[in-house]
């Protein structure tokens, strides 16, 4: 079962706009810069009634986890990277589905306004994904009140950690993702794009080895067997 979480956008307004600002890469004691971050601002401020923070989270016992695949239901998510992860030490696992909605923009024919308003919807996914993960992490304080020390994993999700894109639909239909507006296109893209999906595992004993560079790796999982950092442990600048 999952439940619906929803944060005002002045939760996330002032976090959203430093990560602008770094996305951006503003140096506002420039004149230039000052000049760029009012014309942002204005354009926040004509789209703003487009940003609705809304996610559906779903805890999973520890059962529902065995030899690397996550049963829901119907629904089995899979991951290469899973097969690392021993049954023994899973305590639980949040999915989760979560949007932004849109920073709507006045003019399709200014292209500046088209990126600044694409900026703002990508800085608030950043920051809504922080506010959700604190809040699992004071659901996790109360679910484990007495148990030992668990932690948290990095997130998991579609199109990293060698999990195919195509495993969108099932986060969709576990979470009912169109309970908060969502629609899953074919090729596993979420509508609105400003949107997330992931999981992450409540785990016992020592952290997992997870390598940086996986976090950001553009290949698929049918590649996690040939490649040198998954496969040795060496540094992405030892490959090269």
């Amino acid at each position: 079962m999952s439940r619906l979480i929803e944060f005002s956008e002045s939760e996330a307004c002032l976090p959203a706009e430093k990560r602008f600002i770094q996305n951006c890469q503003f140096d506002l004691s420039k004149p230039k810069h000052r000049r760029m971050m009012e014309m942002a601002r204005k354009v926040r401020e004509d789209g703003i009634d487009g940003i609705k923070i809304r996610a559906k989270v779903s805890f999973c016992e520890p059962e529902n986890f065995h030899d690397g695949r996550i049963t829901m239901g119907k629904e089995t998510v899979t991951c290469n990277f899973f097969s690392q992860i021993s049954d023994d030490r899973v305590k639980g696992i949040y999915l989760y589905m979560l949007t932004v909605g849109e920073c709507y923009f006045s003019s399709e024919e200014n292209i500046m306004d088209f990126l600044y308003a694409d900026i703002w919807g990508s800085s608030y996914v950043d920051v809504s994904t922080d506010l959700l993960i604190e809040r699992i992490k004071c659901d996790m304080s109360r679910r484990y009140e007495n148990e030992e020390e668990l932690w948290l994993t990095p997130e998991f999700g579609p199109g990293y950690f060698g999990m195919p894109v195509s495993e969108t639909h099932k986060f969709y239909s576990i979470l009912n993702g169109d309970e908060i507006g969502c629609v899953v296109k074919d090729s596993g893209l979420i509508i609105p794009q400003k949107s997330c999906t992931g999981l992450f595992f409540v785990l016992s004993g020592k952290e997992l080895d997870v390598e940086p560079e996986c976090l950001h790796c553009a290949g698929t999982g049918s590649g996690c067997a040939f490649c040198a950092v998954r496969g040795r442990g060496i540094s992405r600048e030892d490959t090269i």
